[in-house]
């Protein structure tokens, strides 16, 4: 049997800047399921195009909310020439009878542990329409990722690598735990010394949610990589600052940058939400600590919040010029389906839309509380702007001197990413606007 994964876009005519683009993994693990009986090949369609009369039997795709109207149109697409469509990811997971309109079968939760039943299924003709995977207590008992199948050294050169899946943590904005779940589970060191191997790179990303979420097991994941002769980036807590002995492991093992969910800089925001830190000064001490001991620092930063009046933005840019951030990326909340804010914003009549393409990061799809929408997408813009300007980037750099090629590099492709975001921004908005001509609203 001929299988193809295929993971899409948001919109095919319009590819993520390559240096700011975070590469997949998935459907790596998907295809490593697969007995060896049947022939799989991937699309990952950032860099590749779908092929609508490819020669396959089955179609399985993965997305996001964001990606979810794409992967619709690609299933209907496949499946007007008579291949059956397996749909899964975060999105199908929280809305799997949505999802089930567009195809043939639903996977919620992780697919590894359904994948080889749903196979054979399909194979003696009884395919059901979903398949509930969960979530392993054991990574050690799914296979490694098949990295022959994508084409190496995308992303500056780095190969994607996961270590965990789970998160604790319960924001209200996200959604990882209920499709990972809430325990953090881990792939034993050994096994990710197997896969680093198995890969052409001496380059990875480590896409963990928060790769320090087990210092012990950190701990020995660092000693294990310093012998490696690699470099890596990857994403953590910012708590991670207050373990000096994890900080210098992390650095000796190759790591040159991590990327931190600040979220916001407002006090009384960080009071109510922070993980970790406290107050403002002690997020400032924890960067400094970080970027201490050469590791890039890289923060995602949140607009819209209930508690975010327009202060917030000149706030946000005076924190970021005191700490010298080496670079940023800023978001517009987002209420993703399958999150509490989700369901509190629809519970208050505060959604203008639920066409899921414009659930982007950068479109505001909601009734901000102390914001007009034209406030929140102006004091968006002029952060953005202000930050990734030429004597912003250059008053930094000093403070970043340890990383000069990664600080460069990001900021490069963050400053190129801005113009085709604010044209995507300005169609999407268009959009927004029209479904609110009845209303008293107005976006811009």
């Amino acid at each position: 049997m001929k299988i193809l994964l295929i993971s899409p876009v948001k919109d095919a005519s319009k590819k993520t800047v390559e240096m700011v683009r975070f590469p997949m993994i998935s459907l790596l693990y998907i295809a490593a399921m697969t007995p060896d009986w049947h022939e799989v090949s991937i699309v990952e369609e950032e860099t590749d195009i779908v092929d609508f009369d490819a020669d396959c039997d089955l179609v399985g795709i993965t997305c996001m909310t964001a990606t979810a109207p794409r992967a619709y149109v690609i299933s209907m697409e496949f499946r007007k020439r008579g291949k059956a469509v397996v749909l899964g990811g975060i999105h199908p997971t929280v809305l799997p009878f949505e999802a089930k309109n567009f195809c043939d079968c639903v996977v919620t939760g992780e697919a590894e542990p359904v994948w080889q039943q749903l196979l054979s299924d399909f194979e003696n003709g009884r395919l059901q329409d979903f398949y509930h995977g969960g979530a392993a207590e054991n990574l050690d008992s799914y296979p490694l990722p098949r990295r022959d199948l994508i084409n190496p050294g995308t992303v500056l050169g780095m190969e994607p690598i996961v270590t965990s899946r789970g998160c604790p943590f319960s924001c209200d904005f996200c959604s990882v735990w209920k499709f990972f779940g809430r325990k953090i589970r881990h792939v034993s060191v050994d096994n990710v010394l197997q896969d680093i191997q198995n890969s052409k790179t001496s380059r990875f990303m480590f896409l963990d949610d928060n790769i320090v979420g087990n210092p012990a097991y950190a701990k020995s994941l660092f000693l294990a990589l310093r012998d490696m002769n690699i470099s890596w980036v990857g994403q953590a807590s910012i708590s991670f600052s207050k373990n000096e002995e994890l900080l210098k492991l992390a650095h000796d093992s190759g790591c040159k940058g991590l990327f931190f969910g600040v979220e916001s800089v407002s006090e009384e925001k960080i009071k109510r939400m922070s993980k970790s830190m406290k107050n403002q000064e002690e997020t400032i001490d924890a960067i400094k600590r970080i970027m201490g001991h050469g590791i890039y620092f890289h923060a995602s930063l949140v607009f819209g919040f209930d508690d975010d009046d327009q202060s917030v933005f000149d706030e946000t840019l005076e924190f970021l010029h005191k700490t010298k951030i080496a670079s940023a990326t800023f978001n517009i909340l987002t209420p993703y389906p399958g999150t509490d804010l989700y369901e509190k914003l629809k519970a208050q009549d505060r959604l203008i839309t639920e066409n899921w393409e414009l659930y982007d990061h950068c479109t505001i799809t909601y009734r901000p509380e102390r914001l007009t929408i034209e406030e929140l997408y102006n004091g968006y813009e002029y952060v953005k702007d202000s930050f990734y300007s030429f004597p912003r980037i250059a008053n930094r750099f000093p403070a970043n001197i340890r990383t000069p090629l990664i600080f460069t590099l990001a900021n490069i492709g963050m400053k190129r990413s801005l113009k085709g975001e604010k044209a995507s921004i300005r169609e999407n908005l268009k959009k927004l606007q029209s479904i609110m001509d009845k209303k008293t609203v107005t976006l811009l």
